[in-house]
């Protein structure tokens, strides 16, 4: 069960991460992994996976087809835009932050026709503004989005982008970015007519890394169907259909970190399903957003669009992000600055997995602490 305060790692003494991902892992989920191998074919396995299945369309809110990868979420990225983009098409990204712009490098990288729409940093895609953008568009395959941006903390409203792809490219298939969002924030995949949606498990799952989780509707499967160019190891179409005909995965999988998440998802159950975790997530938002509006700093997020699993502050030029991050180090905390650009100007607190209200309300305590020792007063 998830702890009013995560511990230091029993035998490392690590410091507790706050970091927005990889985050915390309980202690309970690190013994998770501590089981037999099994063979990757055989009943052992399909059980394995079908403990997982249900537990996974609950995050991503589907009663349709996910699939398993044994992937980290960049490489799981890479074979989406592989996957759904056909030759002659374009790809539109629409960007606000490095991880939204690492996809668009991805799709390039792959050789695809792809198009950046950047925002700046801290803005986040609506309806409105990606209806705006699409416009200007013809032949559009695929639009990409991230919905939780970790290296600025902006939150896009999937619903308004989706509206806006069906209105002006209605055979284009919407691809979500859900890493740092998945299994923290309600996705509602079905009903917000997504196609695809994938992200890893070390940040809101709070598990080791190892997995890439994904979401695929009906559209996307028959889009991939026609695409030959989708790739073997990370092709989500050919692992779907294998997972669903024999019960397994095509390669051999990270079984560790599955076992991992059949716990993690167990003890979710028990702990009030995802509807509990999201509203834990929100009211850890909240403790972040009342500290820092009562201390003066600044989300880099704009207000409405700002994501329940991580904030990103500027510093203001009150201090020196090193000085506070070797602050929290001393305290048994790891909280880094913000991301590229902003690593500097900000600071960034991952309120996500199994993190709690106490925890985070515990980490708050500590950063008056060490601003205070810094010279640093509220509202300064």
């Amino acid at each position: 069960m998830t702890p009013e305060r995560p511990e230091p790692h029993p035998v490392t003494n690590a410091p507790i991460l706050f970091i927005p991902g990889p985050t915390q892992v309980r202690a309970e989920i690190l013994a998770a992994q501590a089981v037999p191998m099994i063979s990757h074919r055989g009943a052992p396995m399909k059980q394995l996976l079908a403990d997982l299945l249900p537990g996974v369309r609950s995050a991503f809110g589907t009663a349709g087809d996910v699939v398993v990868l044994t992937s980290s979420s960049t490489g799981a990225m890479e074979a989406v835009g592989r996957s759904t983009v056909r030759a002659g098409r374009k790809a539109i990204h629409l960007t606000n932050g490095n991880f939204s712009s690492l996809w668009f490098k991805l799709s390039t990288a792959c050789g695809l026709d792809a198009i950046e729409e950047a925002k700046g940093w801290g803005d986040a895609w609506d309806e409105a503004s990606a209806a705006e953008t699409l416009a200007q568009h013809t032949g559009v395959d695929a639009v990409f989005v991230c919905h939780s941006e970790t290296s600025t903390g902006a939150l896009a409203d999937l619903a308004g982008v989706a509206r806006a792809v069906r209105a002006t490219h209605p055979d284009a298939v919407v691809c979500v970015d859900v890493t740092s969002s998945a299994c923290g924030v309600a996705i509602d995949f079905d009903a917000v007519d997504i196609d695809v949606a994938v992200g890893g498990v070390q940040k809101c799952w709070a598990l080791p890394a190892g997995l890439a989780l994904a979401a695929l509707s009906p559209r996307a499967k028959a889009r991939m169907a026609d695409n030959p160019g989708r790739g073997y190891t990370n092709d989500l179409l050919s692992a779907l259909e294998y997972q669903d005909s024999k019960g397994m995965t095509t390669t051999t999988p990270a079984l560790g970190v599955m076992a991992a998440l059949r716990r993690q998802i167990a003890d979710i159950e028990q702990t009030g399903g995802m509807a509990a975790r999201f509203a834990r997530h929100l009211e850890m938002q909240e403790l972040v957003l009342d500290w820092a509006a009562s201390r003066g700093f600044e989300p880099m997020a704009k207000a409405g669009f700002r994501s329940p699993s991580v904030t990103s502050l500027a510093t203001g030029g009150r201090f020196a992000v090193k000085d506070l991050v070797a602050g929290y180090a001393e305290a048994g905390f790891f909280v880094g600055g913000g991301y590229g650009k902003t690593k500097e100007s900000h600071w960034r607190i991952g309120h996500m997995g199994d993190h709690t209200p106490e925890a985070v309300t515990e980490l708050l305590k500590v950063t008056d602490a060490v601003l205070e020792r810094l010279g640093v007063g509220a509202n300064a």
